[in-house]
């Protein structure tokens, strides 16, 4: 190896033909704690958030052009694992449901003009739920730590 040159692939980088960058987002990684309130008395919700670690942490406030309204307040049983907004079916506007997964359960809400607790939606609600999604037109997808669980309309 003394004395003997080591060629080193190089290559030119080309600019992005068929890719446009249209947003860029700082990252919240690891969102360590959070609070969604009105703490600066602005009469808009704010979110802020403390990320990071040691010396990268810090406090962020995420302010969003439309002001949030809160719709329903409740307190939840234990910290969540996973928070999910899914439609029935591909034909609705708006989501349907907000899926909460926890430990040992998954709590099923239904959105229309109020946010209420359902127990016939078809998930499984006595297993933590990893992935909730909507697969094809009118199906949803459950996928928890023993299986799928697939449930038509």
């Amino acid at each position: 190896m003394d004395g003997e040159s080591i060629n080193i692939p190089l290559f030119k980088l080309h600019p992005l033909r068929n890719l446009n960058p249209i947003d860029e987002t700082d990252s919240l990684s690891p969102i360590v704690q959070m609070h969604v309130g009105d703490l600066a008395k602005e009469d808009a919700s704010q979110i802020y958030c403390l990320s990071g670690r040691g010396t990268r942490s810090s406090l962020r406030v995420l302010r969003h052009g439309l002001p949030m309204t809160e719709m329903a307040v409740s307190e939840l049983p234990a910290n969540p694992n996973g928070v999910w907004t899914v439609k029935r079916s591909k034909k609705e506007e708006f989501d349907s449901y907000i899926v909460v997964s926890f430990q040992n359960a998954t709590l099923v809400l239904s959105i229309g003009e109020t946010v209420e607790e359902v127990t016939d939606s078809g998930f499984l609600a006595t297993s933590m739920t990893l992935s909730v999604s909507l697969l094809g037109d009118d199906a949803l997808l459950q996928v928890h730590p023993n299986g799928i669980r697939h449930i038509r309309s």
